[in-house]
C-alpha cells in the first residue's frame, strides 16, 4: 500500500509553483514507476485507409508528420518518436470499423483491424508487445517495451453473436465498447 502513494505525493508536488523544468522532472520521475496507458488510438483505421492494411513500406519509426500521407491527415498523430516521448507505457489500438458495415461485413473487417494491429506490433518487437493482461503492462513497462492492446470500437463489430466476442477475446481483445455513432440489434 505505501508504494502506490508515492505517485500521489510526487504529483502533489508538481502544484506547487515549481519551475516548469522542475514539474516536468516530477512528472517523469511518475511515469518511469507508474505506466501511463492511453485508452484509444485510432492509427490502425488510418493504416487501413492509407495503406490498404499493407504495412511493408509503413515507416512507424519515423517521424510521421514528415510523411504523407500521414502529415495531410487531422487524424494521425502517432509514431513510435511521439509515443516514447509523451512517455505512453500501453497504447490500446483500436479495431474501428464504421456503421456503414453492420449486417454486412463487421464481424470481418473487424478480424482485419485486429490483423493489421498484430502485425504492426510484431514488425517492431523491440519497441512494442502485444497485451493481453495488467501484468503484461507490467512486464513490457519495466522491459521498455510498450505495451499493446487491442480494443473494439462498436458493438455492430460483432454482429449479434457472443461467440465472435469470444472469438475476438481469444484474438487479444479486450475491450469492446457498446455502441459508437450507430445502435446495436441488442
Amino acid at each position: 500500500m505505501g508504494m502506490l502513494w508515492i505517485p500521489v505525493l510526487l504529483a502533489m508536488q508538481v502544484g506547487i509553483c515549481l519551475p516548469m523544468e522542475a514539474r516536468l522532472d516530477v512528472v517523469s520521475r511518475i511515469l518511469h514507476e507508474v505506466p501511463l496507458i492511453d485508452g484509444h488510438n485510432d492509427l490502425p483505421w488510418n493504416i487501413r485507409k492509407f495503406l490498404k492494411n499493407q504495412l511493408k513500406d509503413f515507416r512507424f519509426s519515423e517521424d510521421l508528420r514528415e510523411v504523407a500521407p500521414w502529415s495531410r491527415s487531422a487524424w494521425s498523430h502517432t509514431d513510435l518518436g511521439r509515443l516514447r516521448k509523451g512517455m505512453v507505457a500501453a497504447q490500446f489500438w483500436s479495431a474501428y470499423v464504421p456503421c456503414s458495415s453492420q449486417h454486412l461485413d463487421s464481424v470481418q473487417l473487424t478480424l482485419e483491424q485486429i490483423d493489421v494491429i498484430r502485425r504492426l506490433v510484431a514488425k517492431y518487437p523491440a519497441h512494442m508487445a502485444l497485451i493481453t493482461s495488467a501484468q503484461g503492462i507490467k512486464r513490457a513497462h519495466e522491459s521498455g517495451r510498450i505495451a499493446s492492446l487491442i480494443g473494439i470500437e462498436g458493438g455492430h463489430a460483432i454482429g449479434t453473436s457472443l461467440g465472435v466476442l469470444r472469438m475476438f477475446y481469444q484474438l487479444g481483445a479486450r475491450y469492446l465498447t457498446i455502441t459508437h455513432t450507430c445502435n446495436t440489434p441488442w
